[in-house]
């Protein structure tokens, strides 16, 4: 199994996870946590949205529903999609190639399914 990361702003992902949660494919996969407040600070951490990807189509299935969900909130969005040690920045902020970006996180979901390996 492997486990995607999207770090960002609290309501962008609030409004992520809705759109991830009604995906069949990712029913039961979706959670949103905050960290909690490092040694001698008060208040929580940055939210991540975690993603747990263990087939194909699931994978799949995350990368369509996150090119839709980038294309519907437009210019101002600003992510990292992290799997282990590799990251994309998804930012559409200025002149931004969607098509590009979703091609990039098809690439990232689908050497992660291949590196984790059955």
């Amino acid at each position: 199994m492997t486990d995607i990361t999207l770090e960002g702003e609290a309501d962008l992902l609030h409004s992520l996870e809705e759109w991830l949660r009604d995906v069949d494919a990712l029913r039961g996969r979706v959670s949103l946590r905050t960290a909690p407040p490092g040694p001698g600070r008060m208040g929580s951490g940055p939210p991540e949205l975690l993603v747990a990807v263990e087939a194909e189509t699931q994978a799949e299935a995350l990368g369509r529903t996150v090119e839709m969900w980038l294309r519907v909130r437009g210019r101002g969005v600003t992510l990292k999609l992290r799997v282990g040690q590799q990251v994309t920045e998804l930012d559409l902020r200025g002149d931004v190639d969607v098509d590009r970006l979703a091609r990039q996180v098809d690439a990232l979901l689908r050497d992660a399914l291949h590196t984790a390996g059955p």
